[in-house]
């Protein structure tokens, strides 16, 4: 069962592996990149993260990984990390379901707004949040879970997305 959907553009990195997962109790993390998936050396350096096999990493395209969460959902708890809104809500689209969206990182800084030091966001990303939003989504803006929640407001000045 997916536990907890995150966005990080790092993808990952220590504190998913160090906060996340003992605070999730996560057996397993499945990170949701066609771009990751399709670089060998990429997929073996995050899968190398697992901990000498105590957790299990997996590397996998975003329509693989819908296959994949269909088929696993009872036999593990995972945290499956896209690294960008995009690919979060084509897993939400592909029948992956969750109420919460964890935000960890995401960088536009040319283009974006600054909601915290961590998570800046363009056009694009806003009109993907409100439509999640609208989707019954709550959107959670944390880096570690220690860290008190932020909630996304949209952007007014902008006057919506």
């Amino acid at each position: 069962m997916v536990i907890l959907v995150r966005v990080d553009d790092r993808l990952l990195h220590g504190q998913i592996i160090c906060a996340w997962v003992p605070f999730t109790k996560a057996t397993s993390l499945i990170v949701a990149s066609d771009e990751a998936a399709s670089d060998s050396l990429v997929s073996e350096i995050i899968e190398s993260c697992g901990c000498d096999g105590e957790l299990d990493v997996r590397v996998k395209s975003v329509p693989d990984t819908i296959r994949y969460a269909q088929a696993h959902n009872d036999s593990e708890r995972a945290i499956l990390i896209t690294g960008d809104l995009k690919d979060a809500m084509r897993v939400y689209e592909g029948g992956i379901r969750f109420s919460t969206l964890n935000l960890g990182n995401i960088h536009h800084e040319d283009d974006g707004r600054c909601i915290t030091s961590s998570v800046i966001v363009n056009r694009e990303d806003e009109a993907l949040l409100e439509r999640f939003e609208g989707l019954g989504v709550e959107i959670e803006i944390r880096d570690v879970p220690a860290s008190a929640p932020a909630k996304y407001l949209p952007d007014k000045k902008a006057g919506g997305v």
